[in-house]
């Protein structure tokens, strides 16, 4: 009876184990390396820095921050590209790429 127990408790601690490990990694800065991000609305950002730009009525800031992570801004693209982006990347909708930096170099406000 003993080892039934264990056994149903074993396969309830396993799932719960492997969906707390991709939480944890994917808070991690080697996901965001690895993955890139689509964001579809600037709402979601959590941070923004100096506004350095407009790209079809948006504005482009020199800096972001999502999920805890500083982007700096890279490049304009076409919007066919958000689903192309590579790992380190941030894709802000309508086309404005930015790329992972060190939190050293980003002066808060």
């Amino acid at each position: 009876m003993e080892s039934v127990i264990f056994v149903i408790l074993l396969l309830f601690w396993i799932p719960v184990w492997a969906v707390r490990r991709e939480i944890a990694y994917r808070q991690s800065p080697g996901y965001w390396r690895r993955w890139g991000v689509v964001v579809l609305s600037p709402s979601a950002l959590q941070a923004c820095d100096d506004r350095i730009g407009s790209y079809m009525g948006e504005p482009i800031f020199e800096h972001v921050r999502f999920c805890g992570h500083d982007y700096h801004f890279d490049r304009v693209a076409d919007s066919k590209e958000r689903d192309l982006i590579e790992g380190g990347e941030l894709f802000l909708e309508p086309g404005l790429v930015y790329r992972l930096t060190d939190t050293a170099t980003w002066k808060r406000s």
